[in-house]
């Protein structure tokens, strides 16, 4: 188990080598931005953001392969464009081989894709909304774009191609509503009829009173009759009113097959704003990313220094051994002879002397020069010419 200060240390290693990948990221991101900037002009095409879509592949339920054309649909903006063929890897640019849209708003821009056969409306796709796919596209390698595949499963708008339930899941679902309302009744309470109606009859008062006891148990055994009549007679009319409604359940239940699948490709090239707004929100993720990091150097380093001072206490005593016992400094040095000392006062090269006479120098020169000037100035003249 590493001891707390190898651990700090090994989280302040960490976090100095988190720093430092931060900064180049960062140094990276404001050179692209600042690149971003410079080539970025009002007239340049990469001001418009571009979505280019291209159906690879035509994949049909059946044998019914034909050649066909789609009719791609965009809301926002509201634009539709043909595909007039199948995408050429060898001609990837060819005419008709794909559709392209601009000025793309990605935020709650529809794609719908239709297929023609021979003028003939085939099927339509479900709307796919752009916002998802963009996000999830991986970047085209060596540009800008993103590129992602799609499958868009064409559905026909007709009858034709819808298909019914089939008979035995119908019979299934009739079964199945027969047998839980055949369970609700079961549930119904029963009603049971008494045992001491086929009593003996007892001689004397005890008999009329019998009697007449009889008689109300035989109305009320009718009475249960009816009932057991009405609750035998109640699944039938349960499962008659269960029947329309699991026939028209069948009726409304259709299953729509798709006629065909298409594989398309769709290639969106972000704007320069798209660009520049994606690297300003890379560039506060990755000044977030230096913040945490930079604060957990602080805190490891922190830490770090509080493990040493710890050790250190605990090594250093407070107390030295011996702090009472008085003893010569080792400094101390005998002082130098009277000699020694005259010399270095007055001639010696730390004397007064040698530290004065480089300045005093200049001065007695200016003066001495000033006064003979002044008293023999007479002999530094020139004589008269002849």
């Amino acid at each position: 188990m590493p001891s707390p200060d190898e651990s700090a240390a090994e989280t302040m290693e960490s976090s100095r080598i988190a720093v430092m990948e931060c900064e180049k990221e960062i140094s990276s991101i404001k050179n692209s931005l600042r690149a971003l900037n410079l080539g970025a002009s009002a007239d340049n095409g990469d001001a418009l953001n571009s979505l280019k879509v291209s159906v690879h592949k035509v994949k049909f339920n059946g044998d019914n392969e034909t050649a066909c054309t789609f009719k791609v649909h965009l809301s926002s903006p509201i634009e539709e464009l043909e595909i007039g063929k199948m995408y050429d890897p060898l001609d990837p640019e060819s005419q008709g081989g794909f559709a392209l849209f601009q000025s793309v708003e990605t935020s709650n821009a529809l794609l719908t894709m239709e297929v023609y056969s021979g003028g003939e409306k085939i099927g339509v796709s479900a709307a796919h909304d752009l916002l998802p796919l963009v996000e999830d596209m991986k970047v085209v390698s060596g540009g800008d774009g993103k590129s992602l595949m799609v499958d868009f499963a064409i559905v026909a708008e007709d009858e034709e191609h819808v298909g019914d339930v089939d008979a035995t899941e119908s019979s299934e679902v009739k079964e199945v509503a027969e047998e839980s309302a055949a369970a609700d009744v079961a549930k119904e309470p029963v009603v049971a009829a008494d045992d001491d109606v086929t009593g003996e009859d007892e001689p004397g008062v005890e008999n009329v009173e019998a009697r007449e006891t009889e008689k109300s148990e035989e109305e009320e055994d009718g009475n249960n009759d009816d009932k057991f009549a009405d609750a035998k007679e109640e699944p039938d009319d349960v499962t008659e009113e269960a029947k329309p409604a699991q026939d028209e359940g069948a009726k409304e239940s259709k299953i729509q097959v798709p006629v065909c699948t298409l594989s398309v490709h769709l290639e969106y090239t972000p704007s320069l704003n798209d660009k520049r707004d994606a690297l300003y929100d890379q560039l506060n993720e990755v000044s977030k990313r230096k913040a945490e990091a930079i604060e957990s150097l602080r805190k490891s380093a922190s830490a770090l220094n509080r493990a040493k001072m710890e050790d250190d206490d605990k090594k250093s005593p407070a107390v030295k051994a011996g702090f009472l016992n008085k003893s010569k400094p080792a400094s101390a040095k005998a002082p130098p002879p009277f000699w020694k000392r005259w010399y270095d006062k007055t001639i010696g090269p730390k004397s007064m002397l040698w530290v004065i006479a480089p300045v005093a120098k200049n001065y007695v020169i200016f003066f001495g020069m000033s006064a003979f000037f002044h008293y023999k100035g007479e002999l530094s003249a020139l004589p008269p010419p002849v």
